[in-house]
């Protein structure tokens, strides 16, 4: 029998994370580039209206957790910084082709740290590993790119909390929340 106060528990908890989510024009680019890809690697293309660079994963959070986040993000003052896609790369336990910046920048670097503050700060667990900043465009992949590509620039000027949503055909994220970077 399942336990009321575990299904209330997650009732009032979402799946979370935030990340840099580039304009149209941008996920046009990543997707014409994710079609080119997957030609050559095979595997499923990420969908265009899905494509975002992760900057932490925060997993089930309570609903008034959620709040004190929000609360925290909307006064946090990071400037906003360019981004430079410029490799081409894959994870390859999980077969996922990706694209990245060979160098993070300072302020990617700055906001990675502060909202792993924040989130720690609440009591909301992120990933222990290395910071890996990328953009995955392929899942399933039959083989990997790992080499350099023709350098994407993208001025991050805002950051968003997300959820995400598990569907019998994929997975569907929608932006809960918009955060503008200050102005360098």
């Amino acid at each position: 029998m399942a336990d009321p106060e575990v299904n209330a528990g997650k009732a009032s908890s979402r799946r979370l994370f935030l990340a840099c989510w580039p304009d149209q024009t941008l996920q046009d680019l990543l997707d014409s580039l994710a079609q080119r890809l997957q030609k050559k690697h095979g595997g499923r293309k990420t969908v265009r209206e899905n494509i975002h660079l992760t900057l932490i994963f925060l997993g089930q959070v309570q609903q008034h957790k959620e709040q004190q986040l929000r609360q925290q993000l909307r006064t946090l003052d990071v400037k906003q910084f360019d981004l430079e896609l410029d490799e081409a790369g894959a994870f390859t336990h999980c077969r996922i082709n990706w694209v990245g910046p060979r160098k993070i920048p300072k302020g990617l670097k700055d906001l990675h740290q502060a909202l792993k503050n924040i989130s720690h700060g609440l009591g909301i667990h992120t990933e222990e590993r290395a910071y890996k900043p990328h953009v995955s465009l392929l899942r399933k992949a039959e083989s990997q790119p790992e080499h350099a590509i023709e350098p994407i620039p993208w001025k991050v000027d805002r950051y968003c909390l997300i959820e995400s949503k598990l569907k019998s055909d994929g997975v569907q994220y929608d932006i809960l929340e918009e955060f503008q970077l200050a102005e360098t």
